[in-house]
């Protein structure tokens, strides 16, 4: 019998084409690169290492700590001293809904926790998890830059001396946020003032305002806080309402104490969550459900959004006691409740008819070294000044980060406007075009032009109407498929095509007319009464399954094996048949387990050799 002839088969085709030498299912390794220690950092940092797989991780914080928000809206000497906000700091909404599903917190003393309350919570989560390892504090990254050669990111970051330091990675995650940027208002004389000067971003920890006089600018959420907070231990007390806004109780009202009013849970309520965590699940899935229907009365002409206008109306003159003044100033005439995200503000307008407080609604002249002019030329004495004038809230990335072709996201929104200056400038000028909005994004977590580049929580994210956590928790999930498809495919490069974000876009700007954000108002996601607002066109509960599913066909993809997108199939075999899971899976799972069954039972009696 002729020997037979073993044929070697080709390795290479004619384009340059070789089929890898891997089994499908192959995952290579990836370096990801996050901005930001802040909740979606150390949500990130937590599912890489739970279901990560030859993720390399590195995660650069500009500021000393984690926490994010929470961390910078407190006074950084906080090393040498007790963390210290400003008074009256805490979130709007329920603690319980403010926290990671991974790890619940049984223990939170109040309703509306503190924001000393909640950056503990995270920064215990950051211990507890050994997220630490993968965090450089103190290290600020300055650009980022698309390198087409390599298909990477190349990152300039600053380190604690700052020294410039050069990195690289596949992947760039911007989770910086926006509620961290502070400045100073620009306000004439401000600097000449010889009085003690704080912004509410950086309270100062020695700060003493009991029996002194004090003016509070600002009458935005941390301006509602302080005033409603300090009101009582002052000897007098100004502040100006330049602008009507719906202050409301908080989110989830009716699990809150009576009138909406914060609580302490008991001890008995922390032991029993503690003990029972099904009750304790189900009492968050509760006020969850409650705050996902709040977007009904985002919807113009609901029952829900009529029901809204007449309580928050009627509830807001009943705390101003019929001042018919103040009344005209603060009460809303133009724009329903939702129109700027609704501002939880317990005591604030009872205070503000408490003899001790001087509220102006027309803005002073200029600040003066003792205090302010107001409108009608009077000076007044003050010992402290307190902004409270928030955050650059543009969305605009801090750093350039440019992309392919050269192009800086920066540029792409530079023109949407984001302070009252622009917006006036560009209604002189009756350019109405510049005030639509980013169509350069989307669905919140990319940009045209920028491959391998994600974001959480920038423009057209779900910010208006309920907890920010479990939509970061959404994202991140999102990115971590993002992560693995890249990794199993070998996907170099993957950015989102023109035509599906302008596709978006075309439906979120028409879906949007029909909401209350459309209305006559300003906010942080709407920069003037004319401009479209930059919010996703629907409800918490559609982006989270929107984003459970990526929309794959709405990306273009570059490949490793010299461009063929089925080079992952590699020699044909499956990694599964090595790695101990079910090769059979088709028929059905044995004990609902994907492992390979032991079958020599069966063998004895059934096989013949």
């Amino acid at each position: 019998m002729s020997e037979l002839k073993i044929q070697q088969w080709p390795s290479e085709n004619e384009r340059g084409y070789r089929i890898p030498v891997q089994r499908f299912g192959t995952i290579h390794p990836i370096k990801v690169v996050a901005i930001g220690a802040g909740i979606s950092g150390i949500s990130l940092a937590h599912d890489i290492q739970q279901c990560g797989e030859k993720v390399e991780l590195t995660i650069y914080e500009m500021g000393k700590d984690v926490g994010g928000t929470w961390f910078w809206n407190q006074d950084l000497s906080f090393f040498l001293h007790p963390p210290h906000l400003y008074p009256g700091c805490r979130c709007d909404i329920p603690s319980v809904n403010y926290q990671m599903s991974w790890c619940p917190n049984p223990k939170w003393s109040e309703y509306y926790s503190t924001a000393v309350e909640i950056h503990k919570y995270y920064k215990d989560l950051v211990e507890k998890f050994g997220l630490r390892k993968y965090m450089r504090l103190s290290h600020e990254v300055v650009r980022a830059e698309w390198a087409e050669n390599i298909n990477r990111w190349k990152l300039t970051i600053k380190d604690p001396d700052g020294n410039c330091l050069q990195d690289e990675c596949n992947v760039l995650i911007n989770a910086g946020g926006v509620l961290n940027n502070w400045k100073w208002p620009d306000i004439e004389g401000l600097c000449d003032f010889q009085g003690t000067l704080c912004h509410t971003a950086r309270w100062p920890a020695d700060f003493d305002y009991k029996d002194r006089s004090v003016a509070v600018i600002g009458s935005g959420s941390s301006g509602i806080q302080v005033l409603a907070t300090i009101q009582p231990e002052v000897k007098k007390l100004f502040h100006w309402i330049r602008s009507p806004t719906w202050i409301t109780p908080g989110f989830a009202q009716q699990f809150a104490g009576p009138g909406g009013k914060n609580f302490r849970y008991t001890e008995d309520q922390k032991k029993n969550f503690a003990e029972d965590p099904q009750h304790a699940l189900k009492y968050r899935k509760m006020i969850e459900s409650e705050l996902n229907e709040r977007f009904k009365f985002i919807v113009q002409g609901t029952p829900e959004q009529k029901a809204a206008l007449q309580f928050a109306e009627k509830d807001m003159r009943q705390r101003l006691n019929g001042d018919r003044r103040l009344i005209d100033a603060i009460v809303p005439t133009k724009f329903v409740v939702g129109c700027r995200r609704p501002t939880p503000g317990n005591g604030y307008l009872e205070a503000l008819l408490e003899p001790n407080v001087y509220v102006y609604t027309e803005m002073f002249q200029r600040i003066t070294p003792k205090g302010f002019i107001d409108n009608e030329g009077n000076e007044h004495t003050v010992d402290a000044i307190i902004c409270a004038t928030g955050f650059d809230t543009s969305f605009i990335p801090r750093f350039p980060v440019i992309g392919r072709g050269g192009i800086n996201v920066q540029d792409r929104w530079k023109e949407y406007p984001i302070d009252s200056a622009s917006i006036l400038l560009i209604l002189q000028s009756c350019r109405l075009d510049l005030l639509t909005p980013c169509t350069e994004q989307y669905l919140s977590l990319a940009v045209k032009d920028a491959p391998n580049y994600f974001m959480y929580y920038a423009l057209e994210g779900p910010t208006g109407h309920g907890s920010g956590a479990p939509m970061i928790e959404a994202m991140t999930k999102c990115f971590m498929q993002i992560i693995r498809k890249m990794q199993v495919e070998s996907i170099v490069s993957m950015q989102v095509k023109h035509k599906a974000a302008d596709d978006f876009n075309e439906h979120r700007e028409l879906y949007l007319k029909r909401t209350a954000w459309a209305g006559q108002c300003s906010s942080w996601f709407k920069p003037g009464p004319e401009a479209s607002p930059v919010m996703f066109p629907g409800n918490r509960v559609l982006f989270v399954e929107l984003l459970t599913n990526p929309r794959w066909e709405d990306w273009d993809y570059e490949y490793g094996y010299a461009q063929n997108r089925f080079g992952y199939l590699g020699n044909g075999f499956t990694m599964r048949e090595v790695d101990g899971r079910d090769t059979t899976f088709y028929y059905g799972l044995l004990n609902d387990k994907d492992e390979q069954p032991d079958y020599t039972d069966l063998r004895a009696s059934y096989a013949w050799m």
